[in-house]
């Protein structure tokens, strides 16, 4: 349907709207979805994004007179937006993208559990936060494209202290690599972690050289990257105190 007549025949029915860059963001993150198995969109209260459960992406409506969607929803729709110039939840669950000048709506699909993001992203608590900024280029570094390469099986250890995120890889009992990755604002914020550094680069890539908020939690030792309307949340492995101890005297 044209867009015109799209939104004369829709005023009033749209309870939660993102447009441009809110869209490129979510474009940004869409490989969660690909590679998880909640292959989809999921909408929950003012909130739009994606998880594997490792990881959650969203990007949340800041119009103060749209209420967001009280059910939980998720939609098949990762090829339509990366044409999208903006999408709307409607109150009858339906969700509308605009591709051009047309308008095409889409139905939630059904028998799937979906976690409710909004919950994630509102109930979590953490312990420690600091203003945080990319150390520059990071992402076009060698060492740390080499670390992103590595095998695997190869440890890998993120250790938020000193006003720093530095990350150290030990290929073999010989053999160290370490790199700075983030300056920190804070020096309160102290964890060791094995962060997975694909996803850490993820977010870099995403806020370049932009300075942004960076929490820890206090559970499941969750890491929450956050600018403006964007957040973004790893979860991963708190060491064990032996590594802890380790990474903190080196």
């Amino acid at each position: 349907m044209n867009i015109d007549e799209y939104n004369s025949k829709n005023m009033g029915k749209q309870i939660l709207v993102l447009k441009g860059d809110e869209i490129k963001t979510l474009n940004h993150f869409a490989s969660i979805a690909k590679a998880g198995n909640l292959k989809g969109l999921i909408v929950a209260r003012k909130y739009v994004g994606f998880t594997d459960t490792y990881r959650l992406a969203t990007v949340k409506d800041l119009h103060e007179e749209l209420q967001g969607s009280d059910t939980v929803h998720i939609y098949d729709v990762l090829d339509e937006l990366k044409k999208a110039g903006s999408l709307a939840v409607l109150r009858d669950g339906k969700l509308a993208i605009q591709i051009g000048t047309e308008v095409t709506e889409y139905e939630p699909i059904n028998g799937i559990k979906v976690p409710d993001i909004s919950e994630i992203i509102e109930n979590l608590e953490y312990e420690s936060h600091s203003e945080a900024k990319a150390v520059n280029k990071i992402t076009d570094d060698l060492v740390w494209k080499m670390l992103k390469i590595t095998d695997s099986s190869i440890n890998r250890y993120c250790a938020f202290k000193n006003h720093k995120l530095v990350v150290t890889a030990y290929p073999n009992e010989q053999s160290r690599i370490s790199i700075e990755v983030l300056e920190l604002e804070s020096s309160k914020v102290d964890l060791v972690t094995n962060l997975n550094v694909k996803f850490v680069d993820s977010w870099l890539k995403f806020i370049k050289n932009e300075r942004f908020d960076l929490s820890l939690g206090t559970t499941y030792s969750a890491v929450k990257f956050s600018v403006e309307n964007v957040t973004y949340i790893v979860m991963p492995i708190r060491m064990d105190s032996s590594w802890e101890e380790k990474l903190k005297n080196e």
